[in-house]
């Protein structure tokens, strides 16, 4: 399970520097990542504000700060940083 998650945070977390841009969301960047066994906490910061995506490793899925969970991390950043 570790081998999955170290792929999955290089390839689709935007930290150290690297960016999402899917069209609608304004360049969000995780700002910090918490480990929490079964759950990862996403500390993105969006140009409105911040918000806390959490992604579960059973589930894989992605939640967002408006009680839907998608399973990519794009379709979760443009829901949560579009006011």
């Amino acid at each position: 399970m570790f081998g999955l998650f170290v792929a999955l945070s290089i390839t689709t977390y935007p930290a150290f520097g690297d960016r999402v841009s899917p069209p609608q969301v304004t360049n969000p960047r995780v700002e910090a990542q918490i480990d929490k066994g079964l759950i990862v906490e996403l500390i993105v910061n969006c140009r409105p504000g911040t918000a806390i995506i959490t992604y579960s490793k059973a589930e894989q899925l992605y939640c967002t700060p408006k009680r839907d969970c998608l399973r990519t991390i794009s379709a979760a950043l443009a829901q949560s940083c579009n006011p």
